[in-house]
């Protein structure tokens, strides 16, 4: 779930600038790709295979040292990595044929040996965080050097998609060493870290699967919000990730400088606790959120349009489901509830709650964004309901709304599957229901609809079924406002106008992506 708390977070990439003239341009350039510091807010939860977090951060930074099997571009289409191609024998089976070129930063080959090794590795470890990628997979076959094949328990449609966020470990090196010092096959490997302070990343001049510009790259630890602003507008950086809004006007109408904006998938909503008895926010009662017509008030109260313009500069997009337009099974028919205060008081007064009724919203203090909205939907929300904001630390809340003891929460998802299914799976099944366990439905939501069109999709190879299943459960999900959608993010990025370089929708940075003029 931390990969939702990283959307929060601004990354940056920063360059020392270098001085040229004339027929020195191309020394110039050279000069230029020699370093890019890259600002972060925070340290990543780990390296692989050690990580603790599966959050945009800490995945974005381990793919520049370690290679997938098969990789996403930057529209969520997919492309060979460490596979250069695969087919399925049978429904049940995926061969995969493996590049026969490649190197580990320390000049061991890469093999099958090492694929079966890393999934049996995370599967092994319940802990894992990257374990719930792999549950379904029940062998790895080594048919030789470079063949592998894949065999799940039922048919998986999108393995593929949750194969591109298992990086692939050394057998040899992680059986020999007790260091945790990762060696990876990718564009870079690590030189030097230091907690709290730096990552330093050198390009790998044995990578064999393309050719890396920028040759050295520091990933530095900058808390502050403004003073990452003011690297950019300094050209103490180069591209400035994740702009707040209140700097986008700043930043365009400074010399040199561009915003580019790039639609993301990721989308905010609210989320409800809907058991009707033992609800944490009513004990011993009822809880009127368990009541479709109260769920239905509190979305005709949420003036989204007024929201964006307030808090993101008009820089969001209203959201109308759990998915974004970028992503496989978004269903466009669905619309949003309109803004209306005369029906959501009349939904109160037919489901009994005439005088509204006390509610909390919790929210995490260190995190001034959310903390901003939090307070516009509580503003919102007062005109029909008692409701306040609960500010806590970012360790209660978490710790909190892991226990599915929050009433109600504000929260984002970005689907790193670039698959709808993974909404329903994750967010929408059942939590305690025998089809799944709905590992993030953090609100006891449960309709048995959902629950068996999850399944079909689930194990549907066919992906036109699969997306009219998808169209069908979402209806029914926003049908019975199992969430109230909110908005989904447009990433405002800030560069250096002598850095090339097209973002990514999934927020990734990888470092190879990027050049210079």
């Amino acid at each position: 779930m931390k990969k939702i708390i990283a959307l929060m977070v601004g990354i940056i990439l920063l360059s020392v600038g270098f001085s040229g003239c004339i027929n020195q341009a191309g020394e110039g350039n050279q000069k230029k790709s020699d370093l890019l510091v890259i600002g972060i807010a925070d340290d990543p939860f780990g390296f692989f295979p050690w990580i603790t977090s599966y959050d945009v951060g800490t995945m974005g930074l381990n793919f520049n040292i370690f290679n997938p099997l098969v990789e996403f571009d930057n529209s969520f289409k997919l492309f060979p990595k460490l596979a250069k191609s695969w087919n399925n024998p049978d429904n049940c089976t995926w061969r995969f044929f493996l590049r026969d070129d490649v190197k580990f930063h320390n000049g061991y080959d890469f093999t099958a040996n090492d694929v079966k090794y890393t999934i049996d590795s995370i599967k092994d470890n319940k802990s894992h965080v990257l374990r719930d990628l792999l549950t379904e997979i029940k062998e790895v076959h080594i048919i030789n050097n470079y063949t592998v094949d894949i065999e799940t328990y039922e048919p998986v449609p999108i393995l593929l998609n949750k194969l591109t966020g298992i990086p692939i470990a050394s057998q040899k090196y992680q059986q020999e060493t007790t260091e945790k010092w990762p060696i990876g096959t990718g564009a870079y490997k690590l030189d030097e870290y230091v907690p709290s302070d730096h990552i330093t990343l050198v390009r790998f001049d044995g990578y064999s699967m393309g050719h890396p510009v920028i040759k050295k790259v520091i990933f530095k630890v900058i808390k502050d919000t403004e003073e990452r602003k003011n690297a950019l507008i300094t050209r103490e950086i180069d591209i400035l990730e994740s702009i707040p809004p209140m700097y986008v006007d700043e930043i365009s109408n400074s010399s040199g400088l561009a915003v580019k904006k790039v639609s993301n998938p990721t989308v905010w909503y609210l989320g409800f606790d809907v058991r009707e008895n033992n609800s944490n926010g009513f004990p011993g009662a009822k809880n009127p959120l368990s009541d479709v017509r109260v769920r239905k008030a509190m979305y005709h109260a949420i003036d989204v349009d007024s929201l964006i313009k307030k808090i993101f500069f008009s820089l969001a997009e209203p959201a109308s489901q759990l998915l974004s337009p970028l992503i496989f099974g978004y269903n466009p028919e669905i619309k949003r509830l309109p803004y209306d205060l005369n029906l959501s008081r009349h939904l109160l007064r037919e489901a009994g709650y005439e005088n509204g009724f006390n509610l909390t919203l919790d929210c995490p203090k260190e995190y001034p964004t959310q903390i901003e909205i939090s307070e516009e939907i509580v503003r919102q929300l007062s005109q029909i309901l008692s409701i306040h904001l609960n500010l806590i630390t970012a360790e209660e809340y978490y710790a909190k709304l892991y226990s599915r003891n929050c009433s109600i929460y504000f929260i984002g998802w970005i689907p790193a599957t670039g698959d709808g299914g993974e909404i329903f799976d994750y967010l929408l099944r059942s939590e305690n229901d025998p089809l799944g366990i709905g590992s993030y439905n953090l609100g006891y939501y449960s309709n048995r609809t959902v629950d068996n069109v999850t399944q079909e999709i689930t194990h549907t190879m066919n992906q036109k079924t699969r997306m009219s299943l998808m169209w069908e459960g979402f209806k029914v999900a926003m049908d019975d406002v199992a969430c109230i959608p909110l908005y989904n993010n447009v990433c405002n990025i800030g560069v250096v106008d002598y850095i090339v370089w097209s973002p990514r929708s999934d927020l990734s940075t990888l470092v190879e992506e990027i050049s210079v003029k």
